[in-house]
């Protein structure tokens, strides 16, 4: 999935930036997602900066929220602050399959990207319903735990 959506940020002429330009910790994922989301706020919000976060367990970026002015199927027209969900599945039918049974998706947008399924939804910027938003996917998709540790990383992807 990281590998995807790389190559969608580079074909879109965005860069993952250098782990050394990232904020990085490691938590529980239980707090962790909320906290992350609480910093990225905290340091772009007042100023619209674009930024990308990676979740990451076991060296494998797992999801991924976005300022929605970086992908199309989220951008809003005056491209103001918001996190957003980019999900990719390639060759995870069984879950993708989990996640089209969740309430949640009904909310996100259907998309193809070189026939790869992928779904987009802009949670706004409460963080704390995209952290129950992430958690969720994290939990009913991919099999998580709320105590289970992940890296978080914060790139800063510039101004809007």
């Amino acid at each position: 999935m990281k590998k995807i959506f790389v190559s969608i940020l580079t074909l879109l002429g965005l860069s993952c930036g250098n782990p050394t330009e990232a904020d990085n910790q490691s938590e529980k994922i239980g707090t962790g997602i909320f906290n992350t989301l609480v910093i990225t706020s905290q340091k772009f919000e007042k100023i619209n900066n674009a930024f990308l976060i990676n979740l990451i367990k076991d060296n494998v970026v797992t999801l991924q929220i976005l300022h929605g002015g970086m992908l199309e199927q989220t951008r809003t027209a005056e491209n103001v602050f918001n996190f957003s969900f980019n999900l990719t599945f390639d060759n995870e039918k069984a879950n993708q399959d989990k996640f089209t049974t969740l309430d949640i998706s009904k909310d996100f947008t259907y998309y193809e990207y070189e026939g790869i399924p992928c779904y987009a939804f802009n949670a706004g910027n409460d963080t704390k319903k995209v952290s129950e938003i992430a958690l969720l996917i994290l939990e009913k998709v991919y099999g998580y735990n709320q105590d289970e540790v992940f890296e978080f990383e914060i790139h800063d992807q510039g101004q809007m």
